[in-house]
C-alpha cells in the first residue's frame, strides 16, 4: 500500500504544478495605419506604414509584411513600401506572431495610379469652426480619413468630371456634394474644403453657408416672423439666443473667406422666416463666389443644398423662406441689388 502511495503522489504533484501555469495571452494587432492618410500612390512613391501590436505576457512579437507587388524596407513595426510601376489596387498586409502559436493580422488597400488629379482641403465643424479629424471622405469609390489637422487628399482619375464627394463621421450629419472642375482646368490639385454639421435635434434647423476665397466676407442674415411682438434680425451684430426668443442663434461668423457661417433655429414660430446672404467685402462678386447653403433638419439630418446662381447682379443673395407653421422651405435663390425684407 505504501508503494502505491509513493507512485501516485508525484503524479498528483505534477498535475497540480501543470494546472497552475498561466495560459498564453494571444498577440493582438491594434492598428495598421499610414503616415499620410491618402488612398493612393504613384509608381516609385515611398509609402510609410505603422503596425501597432501588443502582447500582454510580453512575448517577443514578430512582424511580417507582405504585398502582391512593390518592395519593402522593413524595421519591425514600421515599413516603407515602394510602389510598383503597374497601376492597380494593392493590399498591404501586416501579420504579427508571438512565437507561441498565436497570430493576428490586417491590411490596407492602396491604389497605384498614373495621371489624374488630387482633390484636397480641410474639414471643419460647422458649429465650432474647429477642424475635424477621422472624417471618412469618399469620392467615386476612393476613400480616405481626414488627419489630425482636418486635412484630406484624395485621387480622382482625369476622366471623372463632375465627381460626387461625401463626408461621414460619428455624431455628424452626412455630407454630400457634386464637385465640378472648371473647363480647361490644368492644375494637378483642386482645393475643396467643406464643413460638417453636428447632428440636429428634434425640431431644429441648421443653415450653413460656405463659399470660395473671394469675396473674403459674406454674411448670413435671418429675418424672423413676429415673436413676442418683435421681428428679429439675426446676423453678426445681433447673434440671437438659443433658449429664449427668438430661439435662433448665429453659431459661427467668418470674415476671411470660405466659411462656414452657421445659423441654428432651435424652434420654429408661426410666420415666415427669410434667409439671405450679404456680400460684405468689396472684393469679388456673388455670382463667382461658389456660394453654397446647406439646410439640415432634425432629427434625421434631412434637408437640401442650394448653390448660388452664376447669373444676377447685386450684393444680396436671397436664398429661401421657411413657413414656420408647416416647416416648408421655399427656395428663392436669386442675386439682387434690393435688400430682402420681412
Amino acid at each position: 500500500m505504501k508503494q502505491i502511495l509513493l507512485i501516485i503522489q508525484p503524479i498528483v504533484f505534477f498535475i497540480l504544478i501543470s494546472s497552475c501555469e498561466s495560459p498564453n495571452e494571444p498577440v493582438n494587432l491594434i492598428s495598421l495605419s499610414l503616415e499620410l492618410e491618402k488612398n493612393f500612390a504613384r509608381p516609385g512613391d515611398n509609402v510609410k506604414l505603422f503596425c501597432e501590436a501588443e502582447d500582454l505576457d510580453n512575448d517577443e512579437i514578430t512582424y511580417v509584411w507582405n504585398a502582391p507587388g512593390g518592395n519593402f524596407l522593413v524595421a519591425n513595426d514600421t515599413a516603407i513600401w515602394i510602389a510598383p510601376d503597374s497601376v492597380g489596387s494593392y493590399h498591404i498586409s501586416c501579420m504579427v506572431t508571438d512565437g507561441n502559436g498565436t497570430s493576428d493580422g490586417s491590411f490596407i488597400k492602396i491604389n497605384v495610379v498614373k495621371g489624374g488629379k488630387l482633390v484636397e482641403g480641410f474639414v471643419k465643424n460647422a458649429v465650432s469652426g474647429l477642424v475635424e479629424r477621422e472624417i471618412k471622405i469618399s469620392l467615386n469609390g476612393f476613400t480616405v480619413l481626414s488627419d489630425a489637422e482636418g486635412f484630406y487628399s484624395i485621387y480622382v482619375p482625369n476622366f471623372m468630371n463632375p465627381v460626387t464627394l461625401s463626408g461621414d463621421g460619428d455624431q455628424f450629419c452626412p455630407y454630400t456634394a457634386v464637385v465640378t472642375f472648371p473647363e480647361n482646368y490644368t492644375s494637378n490639385v483642386f482645393e475643396y474644403s467643406f464643413s460638417m454639421s453636428p447632428v440636429t435635434d428634434q425640431g431644429e434647423i441648421r443653415i450653413i453657408l460656405t463659399w470660395g476665397a473671394s469675396p473674403t466676407d459674406m454674411d448670413s442674415h435671418l429675418l424672423t416672423p413676429e415673436i413676442d411682438s418683435v421681428n428679429f434680425h439675426i446676423y453678426h451684430s445681433n447673434k440671437g439666443d438659443s433658449t429664449t426668443a427668438p430661439f435662433v442663434i448665429l453659431d459661427l461668423d467668418d470674415i476671411d473667406g470660405f466659411g462656414p457661417e452657421t445659423i441654428s433655429i432651435k424652434k420654429l414660430e408661426n410666420g415666415i422666416y427669410t434667409y439671405y446672404v450679404h456680400q460684405y467685402s468689396s472684393d469679388g462678386s456673388l455670382n463667382e463666389s461658389k456660394g453654397q447653403v446647406q439646410i439640415y433638419e432634425g432629427p434625421r439630418c434631412s434637408g437640401k443644398t442650394i448653390n448660388i446662381p452664376t447669373e444676377g447682379d447685386g450684393v444680396y443673395w436671397e436664398v429661401f423662406k421657411i413657413n414656420g407653421e408647416s416647416g416648408e422651405i421655399l427656395e428663392i435663390n436669386e442675386i439682387t441689388s434690393i435688400l430682402p425684407g420681412y
